[in-house]
């Protein structure tokens, strides 16, 4: 077993986070553990800060110099002093084997993620095979919330563990995917763990409650902004990852998303951020990942 460096972060959610770090620091586990908080909040958060000088275990940082969860990530791993890292949602409840649950996957040589268990607990549990990737609609399926333990396509970002010399291999989180809500990219980084030839194994006893707070992290109120999000994200992912054959299909799936949007909204301005997003993530599809943080 091996020492885990716990990356959690974080953005205006005080009284979640604390929550968090309260079930984080009793976590059981002999070889030991950090947790990292990066705070990209618009001020240092003193309640944070004065609960990690009463527990040395909690490492906190306050950043002002970038701005999204995928350079938070790779910040995170950049200062981790352990060969395991764990990515945590700061608004989780987790039981104290959480850490001896996911250590128990990535014991395994050919294991480079183990993605854990995740249930909504305000939101619906939708019924779906569990981290499923979809090529031909380029849609990654959750189901983390089910009993099982198998080999799987991905895992949720609120809940995943790897090895760090995995994460370094594969150049991290790419942070050209960090504009609005940050979508797909899990996925993402998951398709190219994938790629480099580990598995991604489920374990549903490394399992969180997610209490998806209703405001902080990452949020796209607007539902342009959400469009332009999701159109550039999914653009990239279908260019970088999917053969020519499924790039169609995956586009005429988006395109279907899109119009459900703009029927429920039905704002204009939902076409034009849809093509420009779509323009714009084909194109950085083409180039390599962005990763400034990770050294």
């Amino acid at each position: 077993m091996k020492a885990f460096s716990i990356i959690i972060p974080t953005l205006n959610r005080t009284e979640y986070l604390l929550n968090t770090l309260q079930d984080l620091v009793g976590q059981k586990y002999s070889p030991g553990f950090e947790i990292l908080v990066i705070d990209q909040s618009e001020k240092p958060d003193k309640a944070v800060q004065a609960f990690a000088e009463k527990n040395t275990v909690v490492k906190y940082h306050f950043i002002t110099e970038f701005r999204g969860l995928p350079e938070a990530r790779n910040y995170g791993a950049q200062l981790a002093k352990h060969p395991y890292l764990l990515y945590l949602d700061d608004d989780i409840s987790c039981k104290e084997n959480l850490l001896q649950e996911h250590a128990n996957i990535l014991e395994k040589e050919a294991v480079g993620v183990c993605a854990g268990g995740i249930t909504e607990v305000y939101k619906p549990n939708k019924e779906q095979p569990v981290g499923k990737f979809i090529w031909q609609a380029a849609t990654p399926l959750r189901g983390f919330h089910k009993k099982d333990k198998k080999e799987v396509d991905h895992a949720g970002g609120g809940n995943f563990a790897v090895k760090r010399k995995v994460y370094l291999e594969v150049k991290g989180i790419d942070e050209q995917l960090t504009k609005g809500a940050a979508l797909y990219e899990e996925t993402d980084f998951c398709l190219r763990v994938k790629k480099a030839g580990y598995q991604i194994y489920f374990n549903c006893n490394a399992h969180v409650m997610h209490l998806a707070a209703e405001t902080g992290g990452c949020r796209v109120p607007e539902i342009e902004k959400y469009i332009f999000s999701l159109s550039r994200n999914r653009s990239l992912l279908i260019e970088r990852h999917l053969p020519w054959y499924f790039k169609i299909t995956a586009h005429l799936y988006l395109l279907k998303l899109v119009a459900a949007y703009y029927k429920a909204y039905r704002n204009p301005h939902i076409w034009k951020n849809y093509k420009t997003g779509k323009t714009e993530g084909k194109a950085l599809g083409k180039l390599d990942l962005k990763n400034e943080q990770t050294k």
